[in-house]
């Protein structure tokens, strides 16, 4: 089983992967291990007068490690990443694929309370997401969203959400 959880920066993703691999004896995948941050090629965004590496950007993934580390694992995985439903190599290899759901507001309050104090200050915090998280997430994120077998509301509790994950995954 490959099971795909994808959704928008701060969104709860990486939380309820957590949460379900050890449920099902899967191994987790991280997407952001996959960041290609060394690479001075990958894409870069203007953030504060400075040029940072984005993150949000899809080709900032990369993939072909990510899809090789993917295939190489024997048993179960569950890979999270923001970027798990926009690559078509991703979503093919994906036998379920799942879409975390979450406002806007509630990603960009979750994403000053996991940043402060360091990753920065809130307000340096706040542009990042303004220039790169939100825009990226509008752009390339919520359209894969149509991708998804089952979309759940991350603004929920993460039991409650693994509890309808499981439950979804039992019926299949």
């Amino acid at each position: 089983m490959v099971l795909v959880v994808a959704g928008g920066s701060c969104s709860g993703k990486s939380t309820l992967a957590a949460a379900v691999a050890p449920r099902l004896g899967a191994r987790h995948i991280k997407g952001d291990a996959f960041f290609r941050t060394d690479d001075p090629s990958a894409p870069r965004i203007l953030i504060a007068g400075q040029m940072a590496f984005d993150c949000n950007h899809p080709e900032t993934l990369d993939l072909a490690r990510m899809l090789n580390d993917i295939q190489s694992t024997a048993g179960s995985v569950i890979v999270d990443s923001h970027f798990g439903l926009y690559h078509p190599e991703l979503r093919v290899l994906a036998t379920h694929r799942v879409f975390v759901a979450c406002e806007a507001d509630i990603r960009a309050m979750r994403r000053l309370v996991r940043g402060y104090p360091h990753r920065g200050e809130p307000q340096a915090l706040m542009e990042e997401y303004m220039a790169g998280a939100r825009p990226a997430f509008e752009r390339y994120i919520a359209p894969t969203q149509a991708y998804a077998d089952l979309v759940l509301d991350g603004a929920r509790p993460t039991e409650a959400l693994a509890e309808e994950l499981m439950a979804w995954l039992q019926a299949e």
